[in-house]
């Protein structure tokens, strides 16, 4: 295995692996940020502070998606890097 191959196994293996490891953390932390929304929706009193929690609850269902897609980015910047040294 030359080392542009090693180069982009590599890449893929940090794919993986940093999908699984935002996977878990995003498990582990969904709990507590869904006590935290909770209370938050709880104490806010005015239309602003309510939509800035939403805000804040969208982007992180939307983490997922977001984690993927630059880790997709990632894995597709050093597929070009090892095209360009061939």
């Amino acid at each position: 295995m030359n080392r542009e191959r090693a180069g982009l196994a590599r890449a893929f293996l940090i794919f993986i692996v940093g999908l699984g490891a935002a996977g878990l953390l995003i498990a582990v932390l969904n709990g507590p940020f869904d006590t935290i929304a909770a209370t938050g929706a709880s104490v806010s009193t005015t239309s602003q502070a309510a939509r800035g929690q939403q805000y804040v609850v969208d982007f992180w269902n939307a983490l997922p998606f977001i984690i993927a897609i630059l880790a997709f980015v990632q894995l597709l910047g050093a597929a070009a890097a090892e095209g360009r040294f061939r």
